[in-house]
């Protein structure tokens, strides 16, 4: 009886790390020379619940903000515990699109799986798009959206995911309000889903796969990687 209670907590712990997620939230639209806030959030998006930073599991907290300017630089940010986020700040120099990435391995393994978290944030500097094609280049596992147009009230939005510049096997998108809606979409051959906002405000879009490479974390074992990325986009009427 004991050995099958601990496993029910068991399941139930790592399913509930599973529903987790860390997301980067900042204003979408930026200018030269005026600072931009950054916060980082762990938690569940669509319950409104963000984990005290006390809180975050394992080695969750020494995850690494950086900030990709339109020429491909790239640089750490200073992030600093704020009760239940984590917050930076930058100032940009130029005009163009500057990407914040997060790209995490988790340094525990749960049951027999690996946990990588991937976050991304995009900032539209004095109204330029410069440089956003080659967000693909700058972190493994991504959210891809045609950000020429802000995303619309009951508009189609087409959203695309991509591994190391190709469609995951069997990846999922689940696409979540503030309102505490959720959908979860299963993603086609070429890693696409469309979808249409109900509400007006931010989203949560979460992208998920397993892969079933094994291998060695941190001196332990594991049989599969369970991957996850994140983007909040801003809806308007």
């Amino acid at each position: 009886m004991k050995k099958f209670l601990f496993s029910v907590i068991l399941c139930c712990s790592i399913q509930a790390l599973f529903a987790h997620a860390i997301w980067i939230e900042t204003d979408t639209n930026g200018k030269i020379g005026q600072a931009q806030t950054v916060k980082v959030f762990f938690g569940e998006f669509s319950e409104n619940e963000r984990d005290s930073t006390q809180h975050w599991f394992s080695n969750m907290s020494a995850f690494t903000l950086f900030l990709v300017t339109p020429d491909g630089q790239k640089t750490p940010l200073t992030c600093t515990p704020a009760g239940n986020h984590f917050a930076a700040t930058f100032t940009p120099k130029v005009a163009g699109a500057h990407v914040l990435s997060i790209d995490h391995t988790v340094q525990a393994i749960y049951g027999d799986s690996k946990i990588h978290y991937y976050a991304l944030g995009l900032v539209k500097v004095n109204g330029s798009l410069k440089g956003v094609d080659n967000v693909p280049a700058y972190t493994d596992f991504v959210l891809l959206a045609n950000h020429q147009q802000r995303p619309k009230l009951h508009q189609p939005e087409k959203i695309q995911l991509s591994y190391k510049k190709a469609a995951p096997p069997g990846g999922d998108v689940t696409i979540q309000s503030a309102e505490g809606w959720s959908k979860k979409i299963k993603a086609n051959q070429q890693g696409d889903i469309t979808f249409s906002p109900a509400w007006v405000g931010r989203y949560m879009l979460e992208g998920t796969f397993t892969d079933t490479n094994s291998g060695e974390h941190e001196g332990q074992a594991f049989k599969k990687t369970w991957h996850c990325v994140t983007w909040c986009m801003e809806v308007a009427k």
